[in-house]
């Protein structure tokens, strides 16, 4: 009697399951008519599917209420904020589900009732229901693929994920060295973990450097009619876009951070034996552990830096270091759908990425430890000299360090924690609040023996789709007449103002305006009170660019610095606008080019001669009516053929010609006792006991300063010119004369850049330009 009662209750439920899901399948479970009429199966609605796929479920549940899909924000509302439905609803609400929501008469998981909003409801990814009744086959898309979340997630709102990902590195993941020589349809089952969407989900839990793998793979069957890596691999849309492995579950990270180095290998699993934090150096692919293993296929190499070498030590950054914690600790560099790491090889090629990736290519070349090369403190000219990132402890921000100086002045421009908190909101930035947990052993009062770069997330707030962070127009920690200086609005420049655009200005000194004043009783090296002749700093284009705004060189008294009237290059990728949204100067100069993101305008050869111009920026101005066109390749302009030959070479003897004329600044202030040491105080004027006066100072500041401004000659070639002319004229004999005598045999180029014609040898006497 019970088992008939319970058959009947079983037919009884099968039946209103049936009548539920509006099934058109026959007794034996098969779709009424041929294959094809699953294709046009037609949607039942989501308060159907509810009937079986109940709030109940945990896959429903979690999806229903907590994802973008479930919309459960009301993120777009029902009126789409006003937006035409026909452009929105056919993403958003494409079936209309959003309304048969209330119809359903269900509650979410805490009890409130359910409300019509827009949804990405079951049948938008999986295909109508009409033949389903609860069978994988019976419905078009049990497992939705790519196809299916591109039919969305395109070139919409801005992003462009589908069409990232059709060009990426995950899409092609099935590939002939990871299918069995014995069996050329089977994926191994250690490549699948990696290579196949169903082997990174079957094996997530499986961990481990090279030889942990192969042990643990060893006995595992190889993977039939496996698939390429695809979207649901990492996400499952039924569980708010959960990836591939939860926070912890393997490592010590956040979501996206345990997803992507499960293949991406950088730590050890949280049960390593050993250390479960630790530098994997022996990842699968790496090649002191695997014959077959490529650089390029490993991450451990240039994403970690390793404690052991601190400003105490070595000086080296072997890595970037991830914020492991953090929600889109990968996504901080790197656009995951496309995997393209063309723009992260350039930045690591770049003086922002301390050329950490030269100095790896390197040690690679000279068969050396790629792991413990990086960016270093060694000299210039030395692959992966990157002082500006290594000299000091620059997270040490109350002097406890090895340093022993507090450098959280220093911050916002020597690191990527720094300068991102700067750029965010400059009017409320204070270094105090500088975060450097992701670093080492780092706390608020003490220090990390490891340091940063300027990481992608210091200038940009969203890297992987290129949206910079904006700051608006810049202020100095320096003025001019008492006034703080503001340069004006760069629109994406101005993220590149605040570390280029210089510390302080002659205005710093407190300087009495007469170069005759007498400044025997100076300390070497030191102006008035405190301040010494760096007070420029490093590399300030951007104040350089904007002299007449900075006043950062020394002006003699009396003499025109002004701008000449067709200086352009302050106006150069601006639009006028208020806010600016152009580029400005440093990214349409510096970005233009096939490696925008080594900003070198430049090629150089292994002497450091300028071999070819990498911008297509500079010819829109420089077309060769008034000298070389200054074109990337061969180019016919209005003024006949241009060659990027002759642009090279215009460059280069620009080049020679203002670093000639700083050598014969360096030799006028050595013969008056004024020697350039090359590092701080940068000038010992011991031997002549002083700084003589004013106009010296002056001059050795202009020498410091554009010394540590190559780039001078083409930012404003006509203001550093004038500083140059008028310290080496005042350098002579404590007088502005006007003239300078320049021998042509030692100093030819300096000789031509201020006028010689280059035919007439011996001494050239050049006037003020």
């Amino acid at each position: 009697m019970l088992k008939r009662s319970l058959a009947l209750l079983l037919v009884l439920g099968a039946t209103v399951w049936l009548a539920g899901c509006g099934s058109s399948r026959d007794s034996a479970g098969r779709v009424s008519g041929d294959d094809t009429t699953l294709a046009t199966a037609q949607a039942l609605g989501i308060d159907n599917c509810l009937t079986c796929h109940s709030l109940n479920s945990p896959m429903v549940d979690k999806w229903y209420m907590s994802t973008a899909h479930g919309n459960n924000n009301d993120l777009p509302d029902a009126n789409f904020f006003g937006n035409p439905v026909s452009e929105c609803g056919v993403c958003h609400d494409a079936l209309g589900d959003g309304s048969r929501l209330e119809s359903a008469a269900v509650a979410d998981a805490t009890g409130a009732p359910v409300f019509n909003r827009p949804v990405v409801s079951c049948e938008s990814c999986h295909g109508g229901g009409q033949f389903h009744n609860g069978q994988p086959s019976g419905i078009p898309f049990a497992k939705p693929t790519e196809d299916q979340c591109a039919s969305c997630h395109q070139d919409k709102h801005g992003l462009t994920v589908a069409v990232d990902y059709e060009n990426s590195a995950h899409k092609n993941s099935l590939n002939e060295h990871i299918y069995d020589d014995n069996a050329p349809t089977e994926v191994r089952a250690r490549c699948s973990k990696c290579h196949t969407d169903e082997g990174a989900r079957q094996y997530r839990l499986v961990a481990g450097d090279h030889d942990e793998l192969v042990t643990a793979f060893d006995a595992k069957a190889n993977l039939a009619d496996a698939s390429r890596v695809t979207c649901r691999t990492c996400h499952t849309p039924h569980e708010e876009e959960t990836p591939l492995l939860a926070a912890n579950e393997m490592f010590t990270g956040s979501v996206q951070y345990n997803t992507c180095t499960n293949c991406h290998q950088l730590t050890y699993p949280a049960s390593h034996a050993t250390n479960p934090d630790g530098w994997m150096k022996d990842a699968y692919h790496a090649p002191p552990v695997n014959p077959y293993g490529d650089y390029a296929e490993i991450i451990s190499d240039t994403h970690y830096d390793d404690p052991a070498t601190d400003f105490s030590t070595t000086k080296v950054i072997e890595g970037y270091v991830v914020r492991r914690d953090q929600d889109n600790s990968c996504a901080d560099c790197h656009n995951l759908h496309s995997a393209d790491n063309t723009i992260n090889n350039q930045w690591a090629r770049s003086a922002h990425g301390g050329h950490l990736l030269e100095a790896k290519e390197a040690a690679e070349a000279a068969s050396a430890d790629v792991f413990a090369a990086g960016a270093n403190d060694d000299g210039a000219g030395t692959p992966g000299f990157a002082a500006a990132w290594t000299h000091y402890d620059w997270d040490d921000s109350n002097g406890t360090g090895p340093g022993g100086s507090n450098r959280q002045s220093c911050q916002m421009c020597h690191t990527a924690t720094g300068a991102a908190n700067y750029l965010s909101d400059p009017a409320t930035y204070d270094p105090a609040n500088n975060d450097f947990g992701h670093l080492s052993g780092w706390t608020a009062n003490g220090w990390s023996p490891q340091n940063e770069l300027l990481y992608c997330w210091g200038c940009h707030s969203d890297a992987g789709q290129g949206e910079l962070r904006n700051p608006g127009a810049i202020t100095r920690p320096y003025s001019v007449g008492g006034v703080p200086v503001t340069l004006p609005d760069l629109g994406k420049s101005n993220v590149c103002v605040n570390c280029h655009g210089a510390r302080g200005n002659v205005e710093e000194y407190a300087l009495a305006g007469n170069p005759a004043t007498d400044m025997s009783a100076l300390n070497a090296g030191f102006g008035p009170g405190t301040k010494n002749v760096t007070e420029a700093h490093y590399l300030v284009a951007a104040a350089t660019l904007y002299a007449a705004d900075t006043r950062i060189g020394y002006e003699y008294a009396g003499q025109n610095y002004s701008p000449v009237p067709f200086f352009a290059h302050d106006g150069i990728g601006l639009n006028n606008d208020s806010p600016e949204s152009g580029h400005g100067p440093c990214v349409a100069c510096h970005m233009e080019t096939e490696e925008s993101h080594t900003w070198e305008l430049v090629e150089k050869d292994g002497s450091g001669v300028i071999t070819a111009l990498k911008s297509t920026a500079c010819i829109e101005c420089h077309d060769g009516e008034h000298g070389p066109g200054l074109v990337v390749e061969d180019t016919t302009t209005a003024f006949g053929l241009q060659t990027a030959t002759a642009a090279a070479a215009f460059l280069q003897e620009e080049a020679e010609g203002y670093h000639q004329a700083l050598d014969i600044l360096e030799a006028a202030l050595g013969a008056r006792g004024v020697v350039f040491t090359g590092s701080y105080p940068y000038f010992d004027t011991s031997a002549a006991g002083s700084w003589i006066n004013e106009g010296v100072f002056g001059a050795a500041h202009n020498f410091n300063y554009l010394h540590h401004e190559p780039g001078g000659f083409a930012h404003n070639r006509y203001y550093v010119k004038r500083l140059l002319f008028d310290s080496i004229d005042w350098v002579g004999n404590d007088t502005l004369d006007g003239t300078i005598d320049i021998d042509t045999a030692t100093y030819p180029e300096a000789a031509k850049w201020f006028g010689w014609d280059g035919v007439t040898p011996g001494v050239f006497t050049a006037s003020r330009p």
